[in-house]
């Protein structure tokens, strides 16, 4: 399923969950993507809330778009043990600063 992003202009309905969603208006990919991080590794993967939104999301755009995690330093470990389907993020922001990952573009998760 590919991940839609609409113009900040378009005109919004409020979904079945109190969600205000786009009715209407030009598609886009967005230039960046800020992404919440549960835990993180030096490699920029991530371990977010479980659902797999964001992995289907990051999957869905073009390489061209900056996905920078934000997160809490105290969510840094050595590695969250990616899996196939783990993307990593260009970079994260903590508290401490900001991070940039370690992998290279390309390079396959370890497994």
């Amino acid at each position: 399923r590919r991940v839609l992003f609409r113009s900040p202009t378009s005109p919004m309905h409020t979904d079945r969950y109190g969600i205000p969603t786009p009715t209407s208006g030009d598609f886009l990919t967005p230039e960046a993507l800020l992404i919440p991080v549960n835990v993180f590794d030096a490699r920029g993967y991530r371990i977010g809330y479980g659902g797999g939104y964001f992995d289907r999301t990051l999957a869905s755009l073009q390489s061209t778009t900056l996905t920078i995690g934000v997160g809490f330093e105290l969510a840094r470990v050595d590695s969250i043990e990616p899996e196939e389907h783990d993307l990593p993020l260009a970079a994260i922001v903590t508290e401490a600063g900001v991070f940039v990952g370690r992998r290279e573009a390309g390079t396959p998760p370890p497994g």
